[in-house]
């Protein structure tokens, strides 16, 4: 059963995304007009320029450390690319209108919330994919004090999720594992910004989130009901961009991915380094326990990857898993929602081999 939020819950939220960073588009075509300018990088010129506008990595991560060392400048150059940095929710799902406008045409996420959105028409896929790595910041939690302390106990509650994305999904295959049906739980959907408040009060029973929201919630005293770990997820962690700059520059996107299995390598021999990278204080910065499960698990990254066929086959699962409980207003097929870089790589070189 899915229930909708009321309009208060969900005015936070919208208040966040108008405040993302606006640029010129291209009227109707949700993807700003490519920069005319190379990037002054001799043998740039020979790629398609374009202008990555990535959600930002906020205070930790191989993107935060790579952003700070202006790694991903340097090594983009060289493929006639640039990259932004922009303001975004800590949700992939909530940022959904800038991805559309074009405002944001490249993020990280996990595979369910791409596939949300491109239920929804937007032109993003998955262009890298990793292992399951360690997932003990994510899962399901009930208040403090509450009586739900096991998934069985969710049974006739409401339950918080963004709903066609990794909250959802978690959820979903928490109860899958169970032998639950998906009906017998009642889900709210609900941005993070604002399920943390219905979450803090009162108005929701248990909320199924990730990140920074769940470190903040389990720090204020929430009773953790099932980590992400314990539910053998498929929902692994993904890159994704708009189809149509994956297709105009793949070699930006290729590089994009080789920066991060660098810095993925470098985390494991030194993973503090990639916690509170811009700051150590204030409410991005973590401390204590938090701060030495993110150094575990920095140390334990799975290196990124362009999608095998077991890759698709994992994709296709949580595809599946949304459609099958109404997470999503369409089935997706999988070649819908992976693009392959190499062969796209492939057929630049071979059209511009050809126009010699």
């Amino acid at each position: 059963m899915i229930t909708r939020p009321t309009p208060a819950l969900v005015s936070l939220a919208a208040a966040l995304l108008s405040m993302l960073a606006i640029v010129t588009l291209e009227p109707g075509c949700g993807e700003s007009a490519p920069s005319t300018e190379g990037t002054g990088v001799p043998g740039a010129e020979r790629y398609a320029p374009v202008t990555i506008r990535h959600s930002d990595p906020a205070n930790a991560g191989v993107l935060a450390y790579g952003k700070r060392e202006r790694i991903y400048e340097r090594e983009l150059a060289k493929v006639n690319a640039r990259i932004e940095w922009v303001p975004a929710v800590g949700a992939f799902s909530a940022n959904f209108d800038a991805m559309n406008s074009g405002a944001i045409n490249a993020a990280s996420a996990a595979i369910s919330p791409i596939v949300g959105a491109l239920s929804r028409n937007l032109q993003f896929q998955i262009y890298s994919i990793s292992d399951p790595g360690s997932t003990q910041l994510a899962g399901i939690l009930s208040p403090r004090g509450s009586d739900i302390r096991t998934v069985r106990d969710l049974v006739g509650h409401r339950v918080a999720v963004n709903l066609g994305a990794h909250g959802d999904y978690m959820l979903l295959r928490a109860l899958q594992n169970e032998g639950i049906p998906a009906d017998r739980v009642t889900r709210v959907p609900i941005q993070p910004p604002d399920a943390a408040a219905a979450f803090a009060t009162g108005q929701i029973d248990a909320w199924s989130v990730f990140g920074a929201y769940y470190t903040t919630a389990v720090r204020n005293g929430a009773n953790v009901i099932v980590r992400e770990e314990d539910l053998r997820s498929d929902d692994v962690g993904v890159s994704a961009a708009n189809v149509e700059l994956l297709r105009r520059n793949p070699a930006a996107f290729q590089t994009f991915l080789r920066v991060t299995q660098e810095l993925v390598e470098l985390a494991h021999q030194h993973p503090e380094r990639f916690q509170n990278v811009f700051t150590s204080r204030g409410p991005t910065a973590i401390s204590g326990e938090e701060l030495q499960i993110a150094i575990d698990d920095t140390r334990r990254l799975p290196l990124p990857r362009v999608p095998t066929a077991n890759d698709r086959t994992r994709i296709a699962n949580v595809a599946q898993l949304l459609y099958a409980n109404d997470s999503l207003d369409r089935e997706i097929a999988v070649d819908e929602i992976v693009f392959d870089l190499d062969a796209a790589a492939g057929t630049l070189a071979l059209a511009e081999e050809a126009a010699r």
